[in-house]
């Protein structure tokens, strides 16, 4: 008789009307169907999965999310886990910036996949390991066609953030001589190219596809990160997801964890400053195709290494390597050293 398949199920922290960030959930779930048929995945919202009287047999709930709205319960979570004998494991994606409230999970967690590294360290007796986000293929990924123009050459969106609103005030000299296209929320009106707009994820690849760059600048606001002042380590998942799309990023670095997942200069673009910005965009505007090979270069490490399938592969096998599943048929349990981006790489196939 056959094995039957590890059962997955995979939620969120909060209902879905107070979470902006449910398209990570479906990506997850994604990442997890494309292990194969040795790996069955149910997606069901929060309150949906609260209200139900049951979840069946299910091997290990993934609850996927931030833990720092009041309105989440994680106890609730942790007795359906119970009344299902499947194990409990969190994908928190808002660390450093949440990080006062990991409390909750105390006691709540089996284990905790957190995407910042950094924070992972501070977790103390909750057991936590670091597996960053990814890029999805259905959502991100678009082909590199050299010979298509592009007619951008440089691109970013995403809220106005102070610090954003600094860079870019900063690099408004240079980055209004080319063809610039910011867009976003709560852009101030002295940025000449930017504009008050709001794109789909679909959108958003589409113009990242036709940009030479995209800018790739991270966040300063931090809703509850008082306790130890964790400074964020661990690049977000628009890094991969902008390789997938196929433009070449000009990454401000505040830290080198970059280097773990992407070669400087052949993959990603590391800047610290308008003068950074501008020697680029000379050589962009004198060699574009140049440009296009790094890009080229970041979607074959992406497809290689940051999509969330391999995410999966690593989830399962640290659940697999601390007794919480057992190991999918088909593939073998032991795990592979972890590499340098703090993850495991892959389960091997038989």
């Amino acid at each position: 008789m056959a094995e039957r398949p590890l059962s997955v199920l995979v939620t969120g922290t909060v209902e879905d009307r107070l979470n902006s960030n449910t398209a990570i959930r479906r990506y997850i779930a994604r990442g997890l169907r494309d292990l194969g048929p040795q790996v069955a995945v149910r997606e069901v919202g929060y309150g949906a999965l609260i209200a139900s009287p049951g979840i069946g047999p299910v091997d290990v709930v993934v609850a996927v999310g931030g833990v720092a709205v009041d309105a989440s319960n994680l106890t609730a979570l942790r007795r359906i886990a119970d009344g299902a004998g499947a194990a409990l494991a969190f994908w928190v994606h808002d660390d450093p910036y949440e990080f006062d409230y990991s409390f909750r999970l105390r006691g709540i967690a089996d284990l905790v996949f957190n995407t910042d590294r950094w924070s992972t360290a501070h977790y103390g007796d909750t057991p936590a390991v670091h597996l960053p986000l990814a890029g999805c293929l259905d959502t991100h990924f678009r082909p590199i066609d050299p010979a298509e123009p592009r007619d951008l050459t440089v691109f970013f969106c995403g809220y106005a953030y102070g610090n954003r609103i600094d860079f870019l005030r900063e690099s408004t000299g240079v980055l209004r001589k080319c063809r610039t296209y910011v867009c976003g929320a709560e852009w101030p009106r002295d940025i000449p190219f930017a504009r008050n707009e709001r794109m789909t994820p679909d959108m958003f690849a589409d113009t990242a596809a036709r940009a030479l760059f995209t800018l790739n600048i991270g966040r300063d606001l931090s809703i509850a990160n008082a306790r130890f002042s964790l400074s964020p380590s661990t690049p977000g998942p628009r890094t991969f997801e902008v390789a997938l799309m196929g433009s070449a990023q000009l990454f401000l670095a505040e830290g080198l964890e970059i280097l773990d997942y992407f070669e400087p200069d052949r993959e990603i673009v590391l800047i610290d400053g308008p003068a950074d910005l501008k020697r680029w965009i000379e050589r962009a505007q004198d060699d574009p195709a140049s440009i296009v090979a790094i890009a080229r270069r970041a979607q074959e490490r992406a497809l290689s290494e940051h999509c969330y399938v391999h995410r999966a592969e690593a989830a399962v096998a640290h659940l697999v390597a601390r007794g919480l599943v057992r190991a999918p048929a088909g593939t073998d349990a032991d795990l592979v050293p972890l590499g340098p981006a703090g993850f495991v790489p892959a389960i091997a196939a038989e």
